[in-house]
């Protein structure tokens, strides 16, 4: 499983999460077959997914799309409240492109435009924040959104560490200062304590705890462990329902074609949707057209 932790500290005024989410990325390179510069940024994405969804109130979903003129194209995340993270990208075959210090040049794949960030609480009209990708780097312009949209003052880091056999580690770590009546003195150390912190990925990697990471922001008002995991809803009642949309001509084609196959862009499954199938869907929508 992913590994999540929360903890609150100075009476709550300030929150830390970690994730580890090395099982996660390693099933999503394996479901859409990603190269790895396509590996790292959805790993990254993802993972803020995470950190986004344990912020979320009850029954609220939340969801990251990277809308850049880079090569990655759309890049999007979902999560849930509890945790149920689901993904994809564009471009799932991104040519490596690296920095001078060898590191994969993440923000030259996602290049410029816009972070769009939903909150569904299923009650009433999603709620949309959108805010320039400021850097491409995913963290960097997760806290950016967190500080204008939310009023949320946050750092946040995110990192997926491959090698040749594939993924090492995948993680993540966002603070939140959570009142900002806080003495500036307090703030500049919970600041220091977040600087301090290796990169999350070479931490994992070296089979740390994630509570440790935690302690170093001292004593906590209290920790909560949770799990995320990878998990798609799509199923044979949904990618039907999806083909309502068309036109009864483009179904009547798909029949004569002796139907056609659909793939879900958040697993990857393929659903054969045959003949019959498709005269279900064209009698249903000859029937509400009636």
């Amino acid at each position: 499983m992913n590994r999540v932790i929360q903890a609150g500290f100075a009476n709550n005024k300030v929150r830390v999460v970690a994730v580890d989410s090395t099982n996660m990325t390693i099933h999503m390179q394996k479901i859409h077959d990603l190269y790895p510069m396509s590996t790292v940024i959805l790993g990254r994405v993802s993972t803020a997914a995470i950190l986004l969804g344990t912020w979320m109130s009850e029954k609220e979903k939340v969801s990251i799309f990277f809308d850049g003129d880079g090569p990655a194209g759309e890049v999007v995340a979902k999560s849930d409240n509890n945790l149920n993270v689901k993904s994809y990208i564009k471009n799932k075959k991104i040519e490596a492109m690296f920095k001078e210090n060898g590191h994969f040049d993440v923000q030259k794949a996602i290049g410029e435009g816009n972070l769009h960030v939903i909150r569904d609480m299923e009650l009433k009209d999603p709620v949309t924040s959108n805010v320039e990708i400021i850097s491409g780097e995913i963290a960097e312009d997760i806290a950016y959104y967190m500080n204008q949209a939310e009023q949320i003052p946050s750092a946040v880091s995110l990192g997926v560490l491959l090698d040749k056999d594939g993924v090492r580690a995948s993680g993540g770590i966002m603070l939140q200062i959570l009142d900002q009546s806080m003495k500036e003195n307090e703030l500049i150390d919970y600041e220091k304590r977040f600087m301090s912190i290796p990169p999350i990925t070479s931490y994992l990697d070296k089979g740390n705890n994630l509570r440790d990471l935690i302690n170093i922001f001292g004593e906590s008002d209290y920790i909560e462990e949770k799990n995320a995991q990878y998990k798609c809803d799509c199923n044979d009642e949904r990618v039907k329902n999806s083909l309502v949309s068309f036109d009864i001509e483009e179904l009547e084609d798909m029949k004569k074609q002796g139907g056609i196959k659909v793939k879900c862009e958040w697993c990857s499954k393929e659903y054969n949707i045959d003949e019959k199938d498709l005269e279900e869907i064209i009698v249903g929508k000859g029937s509400k057209n009636a």
